[in-house]
């Protein structure tokens, strides 16, 4: 939270845009108690303190609706990741000890996921019940459909919803439990004197040596699974090892899905959990100090949107031309941005450097009959006096 204090209120913009001058975030105003001062650590903390987890999904609805207003180009592809993790704040000396969950919803885009809408919600919630909260949020603000293709892990079973999902024009690709009876009938008609296996990419896994690993698929499932009557096509997946052979399954709901194309959309799904671990490892979001949980949810929600503006900037300005997931640290500390904030007693103005030379050069007598006094002011400010 100090850095907040410390770099987020440097840039003329920001202090445009919130209606402050620097003077002010400095050293307060002359009408509050002990010139209390409106953006410190402890001011910040307080105003997060009041709010609750349905303001922060609000204010990402909001910002959702702006991100595809102005970037429509990064939505076109219709594919979306969802997926949860948890994140543990430690005891303070007026906090207790306590846990949540993060449901994050994403787009999927060029080998990366970059989080869109996301849920606080208690560690013990199902994922189903986090899941649908975050996606009818979603259709809220984007429309039925608009999402076309989700991707979710066997968490999220839930046939029912997936049903109504693909009467609303989204294809859900997910794992199966071993214990559904659309994977026993996958296994079963693995011996059937047509099927093909197809050889593919063994899994990436830290084991030595890999399986082999191959796949073969099916279509029509929808009556094995009596919860799902959407259409459902199949791909079971099977590891060979020396001393064992390990098969899993999964079903996307499309009445004709190639196993390989399954396979392949499912992988996209893991790109997600490596945003985790960059915003883990590296951006730090989940290393939070003893807090109360609404501040704890500021501290990360802000995160989330401080990673997927930058990469959606990146994206727009062509800055980057290969964006992968980031295994690497956020940007340096903010810097002020191309205006200068001048001061002439209680007043301030925000000027371009072209705007302030040309009032230098259109009153240079002035100027230099203060020279003295201005170069003595602009030691003092570079001292940090």
């Amino acid at each position: 939270m100090k850095p907040i204090e410390r770099t987020l209120f440097r840039s003329p913009y920001i202090l445009r845009q919130l209606g402050f001058n620097a003077r002010q975030i400095e050293e307060g105003f002359y009408h509050t108690v002990r010139d209390r001062k409106p953006f410190t650590t402890e001011a910040v903390s307080e105003c997060f303190a009041e709010s609750k987890a349905e303001d922060f999904l609000e204010n990402q609805q909001q910002v959702l609706q702006c991100l595809v207003a102005y970037c429509p180009a990064q939505f076109l592809g219709g594919t979306w990741v969802m997926d949860s993790v948890h994140v543990h704040v430690p005891r303070g000396a007026h906090t207790e000890a306590h846990d949540f969950k993060i449901c994050v919803l994403g787009v999927w885009q060029d080998e990366v996921v970059w989080p869109m809408l996301w849920v606080f919600a208690p560690e013990s919630a199902h994922e189903t019940t986090v899941g649908k909260r975050v996606f009818a949020a979603a259709e809220e603000v984007l429309g039925e459909g608009f999402i076309r293709h989700l991707l979710i892990d066997r968490g999220y079973l839930d046939g029912a919803w997936i049903t109504e999902l693909y009467e609303k024009g989204t294809r859900v690709t997910i794992g199966v439990k071993e214990d559904m009876l659309v994977f026993e009938e996958m296994k079963n008609w693995q011996y059937a004197v047509d099927t093909v296996w197809t050889e593919v990419d063994p899994p990436k896994l830290s084991d030595t040596p890999l399986p082999q690993r191959e796949v073969t698929g099916f279509t029509d499932l929808q009556g094995e699974w009596k919860s799902c009557t959407a259409p459902l096509s199949g791909c079971l997946i099977q590891d060979t090892y020396s001393d064992k052979i390990v098969l899993q399954g999964l079903v996307t709901t499309a009445p004709a899905a190639k196993a390989i194309e399954i396979l392949s959309d499912n992988g996209k799904r893991w790109t997600l959990e490596e945003v985790y671990m960059t915003l883990t490892r590296y951006w730090r979001f989940d290393d939070l100090a003893p807090c109360r949980s609404s501040v704890a949810y500021a501290m990360v929600h802000f995160a989330l949107v401080a990673f997927t503006l930058l990469g959606f900037y990146l994206h727009e300005t062509e800055e980057a031309a290969d964006i992968r997931t980031w295994n690497q640290s956020p940007p340096a500390l903010p810097l002020p941005e191309r205006e200068l904030a001048v001061y002439v007693g209680p007043y301030f103005t925000l000027l371009l450097p072209s705007e302030l030379m040309q009032i230098v050069l259109d009153h240079i007598d002035a100027w230099k009959a203060n020279q003295e006094r201005l170069l003595m002011a602009l030691r003092h400010c570079e001292s940090g006096g």
